[in-house]
């Protein structure tokens, strides 16, 4: 009974210094970061379009957002797998 009843505090201890821990990251952001955010997803087209699909606008309307780096054609792939390297012998960093 006695185990039982130290085992029950030392979980509502770790319960309540893990609660604790998470809630030091949640940090309110003010207004101006909010702005910023709301102003950065509009220029990038991440806002979403369609609230049922998930869809945003740069995938609705691909032409009124340039494309990042991450969304450019890899060329240099292409280019080491034709050189004579066959695929899978590519060494990953």
């Amino acid at each position: 009974m006695k185990n039982a009843r130290n085992s029950i505090i030392a979980l509502a201890l770790t319960a309540l210094s893990a609660g604790s821990v998470f809630a030091a990251d949640m940090t309110p952001k003010t207004r101006d970061q909010v702005r910023a955010e709301l102003v950065e997803a509009q220029r990038n087209g991440t806002m979403i379009f369609d609230g049922e699909t998930g869809a945003t606008f740069r995938e609705k309307f691909p032409t009124n957002y340039p494309m990042t780096g991450m969304q450019t054609p890899n060329t240099t792939r292409n280019t080491t797998v034709g050189m004579g390297q066959s695929p899978g012998t590519i060494k990953a960093n």
